[in-house]
């Protein structure tokens, strides 16, 4: 089973699975299928509330503003995503957290008594250049079941386009990036961003420069609970462990031949035609 889950995955092109997990409340919070790439400890409790400034300790790790955390996973009724809006000490990130850093989270929704643990990697995280004069951009992995937070920075142009980039046009914006280089990422709030779910089309809002962004990071969740994974998927998934299951007992094959022993399948994969017309509609979309 699990196998044939990594298989799906992998053909897929969504190396976090299709399943995504709840937190506290139900909604959808973190992709099942990942591990986190670091996980941070914090000493005392942490308290609800908007904008609370907690320590971190935990290893070596950048840590952004606008990064998700997962705080007090492996405990279903108070695990939550929270996001990082800001350093203690001013900092975009901060590079090898051994000492305690200071962040503060966003919202945090539950009272977590202590020690806490927050799990970083757990959430898609998906970067795109925005198109020329346009809010509107799309996101690879459908249905987006929740936007977790998102980040955007101003920049040139691309493909010689600078010369008629629209933020040249405001002075403040002109002298930055022709003298000072372009500002660094700013958080923006999810609150203000508009998203299809169904066709992962996402409507950015304009910056403080009140020019749209030419770069951003969105951090979300996407896919179905494992309760409501569709039937075709699950029909995918027993026709790869079927055709795993007929492979030693020398099924699926084309051709066999005795002399010098050679043996011919009729494909270099376990993933049939058929297969592969149910996971169609799942495929990652590529955008340019």
């Amino acid at each position: 089973m699990t196998t044939a889950s990594t298989l799906i995955d992998l053909y897929l092109k969504r190396p976090e699975g299709l399943v995504w997990m709840p937190d506290g409340t139900g909604a959808p919070a973190w992709m099942a299928a990942l591990s986190p790439s670091i996980t941070y400890q914090c000493a005392g409790p942490i308290a609800p509330g908007q904008n609370v400034v907690v320590e971190l300790t935990g290893g070596v790790a950048t840590i952004q503003i606008g990064d998700v955390l997962i705080l007090d996973r492996t405990s279903s009724g108070i695990a939550e995503p929270v996001v990082v809006v800001s350093f203690g000490n001013g900092l975009q990130s901060v590079a090898g957290v051994t000492p305690p850093v200071q962040v503060t989270l966003q919202n945090v929704v539950f009272n977590h008594p202590g020690p806490c643990t927050l799990d970083a990697g757990m959430t898609i995280k998906q970067h795109k250049f925005m198109p020329d004069g346009r809010p509107v951009t799309n996101l690879a992995f459908t249905p987006i079941a929740r936007l977790l937070a998102g980040q955007g920075r101003y920049g040139y142009g691309r493909r010689g386009e600078s010369s008629r980039y629209q933020v040249d046009e405001f002075n403040l914006q002109a002298s930055l990036s022709h003298f000072g280089g372009p500002p660094v990422w700013e958080f923006f709030p999810i609150i203000n961003t508009g998203v299809d779910f169904a066709t992962g089309m996402v409507w950015v809002p304009a910056g403080v420069m009140l020019a749209y962004y030419s770069e951003i990071n969105l951090w979300y969740v996407a896919g179905y609970p494992a309760s409501g994974l569709p039937s075709a998927v699950k029909a995918a998934c027993a026709n790869i462990i079927m055709a795993q299951g007929m492979v030693p007992q020398m099924g699926a094959v084309k051709t066999y031949k005795a002399g010098d022993t050679a043996l011919e399948r009729f494909a270099a994969t376990v993933i049939d035609d058929d297969t592969k017309a149910l996971l169609a509609p799942y495929l990652a979309k590529s955008w340019a």
